[in-house]
């Protein structure tokens, strides 16, 4: 009976027990409070009672750092999202109760290398991983065994500009977990930007074979094809982006740039009117936040309908359509101002300034967001190449309209204004689009169109060889117009030479000569050619080297002889810019070019000097490097 009693008085106790456990009120204690207005979506709440959590609890701190990230992260505060993951993962190193944490997970690397991820992902939305790369240095060397410090870090590495540090670290990072497409897509970036295209290529493709589904891999290695000028495989990855991501506006535009770059321009227009119908919604055009229960208008669209029916900044909603906006929540009036295109809608307003109530009729309209300027500048450039000029203008008008620095905008527009006549317009825009080559090109076309003839030269020459590619065919299409248009000052500069030369001026004629080589076509360079090889027969002193010319030639030999042939190459396209007629310069530029594995420079700088030599004692030398260069360029495609 003793040993009965014994049992029932512990069950009852069991049970006594039990009973206070689920009496329990999470609702007094903060870190619960977090985690349930975390999984509402309330961010906000979430923080404040992480934070307050955070003062008091101090075993379980690491794990509190941890969703206090997470919060920060989702409500946009990434400077207060690094610090709390950074104390996070400090913590976990640190903090005295490390045995229980285990229990927690705390001490797992996969849970410090999610922190990192996290990390990574701010600084990227901040657009700033100078803190970030030491943070990460340091953590490898207190854990030098976690693949994702190694990994994240190569990603930052490649958001710095360290290339080969990028390798390293993701090499690293591979070794230790190599079945990870995101390791190998941050190796081949790396490679990418280093232009060791095969290697990048090899390693995009083992990204993709360990995740089909990897998005982000297939639009990086179209970016590196397209660098590449492989525009129909860049294509191909683009269209596997869209396809996972078929609403992503960055994906859409390369692929749209991919098909516009071969001439698809139908293609083209269609990825291009996708992307720009996400920046887009039917409505009225203003934005409104909560006062006292009633919605006030906080700004007004400019041009939208809105604006136009007379609604300004400060104006509350009353009514829509009748139905009073009290209490309305902001979904609510989103909701009811937002419809098909081209019904009306009655608001009733309470002018901000004077508190009189009026009606407004509004019809609503699509509305583009400014980030739509780009989509649209774009639009009419493709446009403009399908020769639909009245859209060309509105929509290079809209793009305008919708961003002002917008460089598509002011291309697309400074674009439209020379096709109409309008040059000084033209060239205040086109001029303000830097590093375009397509910008350069229609800049140096007003001027010619002008007559200003040296300046359209000055500009077509400064543009690098290497941008210029008959695989680009819209860029091929307006290089094509623009040498039409300069063909009367070829003609002039043939014309004065010839003048030059019957007086014996042969250095003034050669310089007249020269002028004209550096812009023109395929078949007058080859008769410019001959009248420059006339000339240096009668005068053997004539192929010396000018000083300006000199200098740079001698430049690119130091950077030749120390491998720098990029650097080289920029030094003796100068030097040809000084004295286009002379041979030996267009030999040397070809065969850094070689180096460089840039074969069709090579052939066309080989080519020229070929024209400019043909009897020059390595004559058979340079027509059989020419024949290598082919078929090297036969192997690669």
């Amino acid at each position: 009976m003793k040993r009965t009693g014994l049992i029932i008085g512990l069950i009852l106790l069991v049970f006594a027990v039990a009973g206070c456990v689920s009496t329990i009120n999470l609702n007094d204690d903060p870190y619960y409070r977090g985690k349930a207005a975390y999984r509402k979506g309330d961010y906000q709440n979430a923080i404040k009672d992480f934070n307050i959590d955070i003062k008091t609890n101090h075993r379980m701190k690491p794990l509190v750092y941890k969703e206090l990230g997470d919060a920060y992260f989702k409500n946009g505060n990434y400077s207060d999202a690094i610090t709390a993951y950074k104390q996070y993962i400090g913590d976990t190193y640190t903090n005295p109760n490390r045995k229980d944490m285990v229990k927690f997970h705390d001490e797992n690397p996969y849970w410090r290398g999610i922190a990192a991820v996290k990390i990574r992902q701010s600084c990227q939305a901040l657009k700033n991983f100078g803190d970030a790369v030491p943070f990460m240095e340091q953590l490898i060397a207190k854990d030098p065994n976690n693949s994702y410090y190694f990994r994240e870090l190569g990603y930052m590495y490649n958001m710095v500009g360290q290339y080969d540090k990028a390798m390293a670290a993701t090499k690293r990072a591979i070794e230790m977990h190599s079945p990870d497409s995101l390791s190998y897509n941050i190796l081949g970036y790396a490679y990418g930007k280093k232009k060791q295209y095969e290697e990048a290529f090899k390693a995009f493709r083992k990204s993709i074979e360990i995740n089909p589904q990897n998005h982000a891999v297939c639009s990086d290695y179209g970016q590196f094809l397209e660098e590449k000028r492989d525009y129909a495989e860049a294509t191909e990855q683009y269209k596997k982006a869209v396809s996972l991501q078929p609403n992503n506006r960055a994906y859409l535009s390369r692929l749209s740039s991919a098909y516009y770059r071969q001439g698809k321009y139908d293609e083209a227009l269609g990825a291009t009117n996708k992307a720009i119908s996400s920046m887009s919604l039917v409505g009225i055009g203003f934005q409104i936040y909560i006062v006292e229960d009633y919605p006030v208008v906080y700004s007004v669209f400019e041009s939208g309908p809105a604006e136009k029916a007379g609604i300004r900044k400060g104006d509350t909603i009353l009514k829509i359509d009748g139905k009073s906006t009290k209490g309305w929540k902001s979904e609510e009036i989103v909701l009811n101002v937002r419809g098909q295109e081209g019904t009306p809608i009655v608001l009733t307003i309470e002018k901000g300034d004077s508190k009189e109530s009026v009606e407004k009729t509004v019809t609503r309209e699509r509305i583009f967001t400014a980030g739509a300027s780009t989509g649209i500048g774009y639009r009419s450039i493709i446009l403009r190449q399908m020769g639909k000029q009245e859209e060309v203008l509105k929509d290079a008008k809209q793009a305008y309209s919708l961003n002002s620095s917008d460089r598509w905008a002011q291309l697309a527009l400074g674009a439209a204004y020379l096709d109409q006549g309008r040059y000084d317009e033209a060239v205040k825009l086109l001029s303000q689009v830097k590093e375009s080559t397509t910008s350069r090109i229609l800049e140096a076309m007003v001027y010619a169109r002008k007559g200003d003839f040296k300046k359209a030269l000055d500009i077509y020459s400064a543009i690098p060889e290497k941008e210029m590619s008959p695989k680009n065919v819209p860029l091929w299409s307006d290089r094509t117009a623009l040498l039409k248009a300069l063909k009367p000052f070829i003609a002039s500069k043939m014309e004065s030479a010839d003048t030059m030369k019957a007086q014996g001026k042969y250095r003034e004629a050669l310089s007249e000569l020269g002028d004209a080589l550096k812009i023109a076509d395929a078949r007058t360079s080859e008769e410019i050619c001959r009248s420059i090889y006339r000339i240096m027969s009668m005068d053997p002193r004539l192929s010396e080297l000018p000083e300006g010319a000199r200098k740079y030639a001698l430049r690119g030999d130091v950077m030749t002889e120390q491998g720098k042939f990029e650097d080289a190459v920029k030094e003796y396209r100068k030097a040809v810019q000084n004295a286009p007629y002379i041979a030996k310069l267009y030999f040397n530029t070809a065969m850094i070019y070689g180096e460089l594995k840039q074969y069709p420079q090579a052939i066309r700088n080989m080519k020229s000097y070929l024209n400019l030599a043909p009897e020059a004692p390595n004559a058979r030398a340079a027509k059989d490097q020419v024949y290598k260069w082919e078929f090297a360029m036969e192997k690669k495609n």
